[in-house]
């Protein structure tokens, strides 16, 4: 029979350890959105909704720009038919608490490793350790989530993952791995003080910037293309090449936020194999989105959109071919009022179209799916009214 010594130091360290972990439970409560909610008796659900709805209404507003996708050696051998640049673009609005630990709430689209559309939405925290006085910090946290593939018939995916991130105030590198997909994703943030600005009503030096709330616009372009099939690269190394090109729009805002962007985009592109033009092609999207614009000075907005494009790519070489396609796309860009009519705009427009067997030459053809995986960077001037 045990000694009651025996039973007395069992019974402590049981205590102890239950303590310990109702500790690192509470600790990792209290880095939950309701952890800043203004409302803390509203029940652990009502405390997380409450939360997140405070981050949403009174963050700091930032973009958020997916910047490289690494597949290791070690579990791709195809690595490089995977999509290493994940274009597209997302916005976030956080805080930083009172501890100086960084919390956010976030929505993000790019290009997945099979150059397909895919969103993921959640909340991140990261704990923030500044480096001396420099002005500069390095944090580790994690972020909660849900995502949606192509590959997973768009069923929703919790992603609950690790992060970590470098960066300043303002700017902000973050790393994580994807388990799911054996992959390390980096992205960034750029963060603006933009509260004052939407809450406050427009002094009467700004509302004349921006009381024209119709725009027409023309830019021109660089379109970067990835070839791909969706499953890797076509044989015969056949490759799209990036050329230049134009686009004009029209865009109404709704409110001082809320914008329709209607735009046409052309460019042609040559089709290699081997390093040889073997066809040329024109690639045509019209594009209607809703955009989201915020002030970051009185003259300078910064927007993220997203909506539907029809997209077009027709032979103009010896092939007859033609077909269209209907497809996603996302934008990030920004808008300076140099007058009260005169605009200088630029963005990044990212599509997702395909085409199916696609010809060139008297004989050829590119089985199966064609993505031309066009990202386009533009820039140009605009008239308001």
């Amino acid at each position: 029979m045990p000694s009651l010594k025996k039973i007395a130091l069992a019974t402590a360290l049981s205590l102890a350890t239950i303590t310990a972990q109702a500790g690192f439970v509470d600790s990792f409560v209290e880095t939950l959105p309701g952890g800043a909610s203004p409302y803390p008796d509203a029940g652990f659900i009502g405390n997380q909704l409450n939360g997140m709805h405070d981050l949403i209404e009174n963050g700091r507003t930032g973009l958020l720009i997916p910047a490289y996708t690494n597949h290791p050696a070690w579990d791709y051998d195809n690595r490089y038919e995977e999509n290493g640049y994940p274009f597209g673009a997302g916005i976030t609005r956080g805080i930083i608490d009172e501890r100086g630990n960084e919390r956010m709430m976030y929505l993000m689209f790019f290009r997945d490793s099979h150059y397909e559309i895919e969103p993921i939405m959640g909340y991140a925290w990261v704990a923030r350790y500044p480096i001396a006085n420099t002005g500069f910090h390095l944090g580790a946290g994690y972020t909660a989530g849900v995502t949606f593939r192509q590959d997973y018939n768009w069923l929703p995916i919790p992603v609950p993952l690790p992060l970590v991130n470098a960066g300043t105030d303002w700017f902000n590198v973050y790393a994580t791995y994807i388990p799911f997909s054996n992959v390390f994703f980096f992205f960034s943030k750029i963060e603006f003080d933009d509260q004052a600005r939407r809450f406050a009503p427009w002094p009467e030096s700004k509302a004349s910037a921006w009381a024209n709330t119709t725009e027409v616009y023309a830019q021109g372009s660089w379109v970067k293309t990835d070839l791909s099939s969706g499953d890797g690269d076509f044989p015969g190394s056949f490759t799209l090449s990036s050329e230049s090109g134009y686009k004009f729009g029209i865009r109404q805002f709704l409110d001082r936020h809320w914008a329709l962007d209607l735009s046409y985009q052309q460019s042609d592109h040559d089709l290699k194999s081997g390093g040889q033009k073997v066809n040329e092609y024109r690639l045509t999207n019209t594009n209607l989105m809703l955009q989201y614009h915020f002030e970051v000075l009185d003259s300078m907005r910064v927007h993220v959109g997203g909506g539907a494009a029809y997209s077009q790519l027709k032979s103009r070489g010896e092939a007859d071919y033609k077909e269209h396609n209907i497809n996603p796309v996302v934008q990030t860009g920004f808008t300076w009022a140099v007058t009260d009519h005169l605009r200088v705009l630029g963005d990044m427009t990212v599509n997702f179209p395909f085409f199916r067997n696609v010809k060139y030459g008297e004989d050829g053809q590119l089985d199966g799916r064609f993505k031309p995986a066009n990202t386009s960077f533009n820039l140009g001037v605009g008239y308001a009214f």
